[in-house]
């Protein structure tokens, strides 16, 4: 598969209601010890609402109350769909990355633990004016604190060089994404994508994302609502093999769901289908 292939809605909205199947599927399933299945399931809505939304956006946006012209303003969103398939891509990384990819126990809640305490580390950072806010936070140390002694008991972080044990709980606490032992290059490298979904794709979302001049002159040119399509449609397919990929993931964690996709051999095809692209895809996007 060295070509990607065209753009069908009727394999996106298939995909999309798999997606919700597999997760209504699972409801009811007894929680562990921690909240991770919840938290699991969380970053798995969350994905599913980007998917959902791009799909929304990629027919057009139409504001009938805006009274610009008699029949309100309507338009085509190229930035706000690549910026989607950013989130929708990380949102998979990261499932990949905190509950698919580790081979052990203690690796899991290492990466677990890290994932956690960074959050509430970024937490920390926006001020809080009510009292209940303030109360918040200071509880929010606590569990910070935690998490902190979790980690250096880990035996996964043990194993660590002591220089990446002190650089990674340092930078957990100034950086943004320093929870990770992984770029996200390397993460997508690792759940199977290829380089250059994984790395020249990504960078070409993030350039979106952060307001690139690229981004602001390709609007700039597309004229047409077909050249405005142009800017995204490989961010539709890229949401597709997303949408494959965090499938097959969920149902590795989830027995309910993965009944689901065994007992609807079109959707397996489907999803067969766009994993292989993501893998194998070589061709400039």
């Amino acid at each position: 598969m060295n070509e990607m292939p065209t753009f069908q809605e009727e394999d996106y909205i298939k995909m999309l209601e798999t997606l919700i199947k597999v997760a209504e599927a699972n409801k009811g399933t007894a929680l562990g010890e921690d909240d991770r299945l919840l938290d699991a399931e969380g970053l798995f809505m969350k994905f599913i609402g980007h998917a959902a939304s791009a799909l929304y956006l990629f027919r057009s946006t139409t504001l009938p109350g805006i009274k610009v012209t008699d029949r309100g303003i309507g338009f085509f969103d190229p930035g706000s769909i690549n910026v989607l398939g950013r989130a929708a891509l990380e949102s998979f990384l990261v499932f990949h990355y905190v509950f698919v990819e580790p081979r052990s126990d203690d690796e899991k809640d290492f990466r677990y633990y890290s994932w956690l305490r960074a959050s509430y580390i970024d937490r920390q950072k926006f001020p809080s004016r009510p009292e209940e806010g303030k109360k918040q936070l200071t509880d929010d140390k606590k569990i910070i604190d935690a998490l902190k002694e979790k980690i250096n008991n880990n035996s996964f972080f043990k194993q660590l060089d002591k220089e990446k044990k002190e650089k990674l709980l340092r930078k957990m606490e100034k950086e943004k994404g320093a929870w990770r032992l992984q770029s996200w290059t390397n993460i997508g490298l690792s759940a199977g994508l290829s380089e250059i979904h994984a790395k020249q794709f990504y960078s070409y979302l993030c350039m979106w994302a952060h307001s690139g001049c690229q981004s602001a002159q390709q609007v700039s040119n597309a004229q047409t609502k077909e050249t405005q399509k142009a800017l995204c449609v490989d961010t539709m397919k890229l949401i597709m093999i997303a949408m494959a990929n965090m499938i097959k993931v969920y149902c590795q964690m989830f027995e309910k769901s993965r009944d689901v996709i065994q007992k609807d051999e079109d959707a397996k095809k489907l999803i067969d289908q766009w994993v292989h692209i993501g893998t194998f895809l070589q061709n400039e996007f």
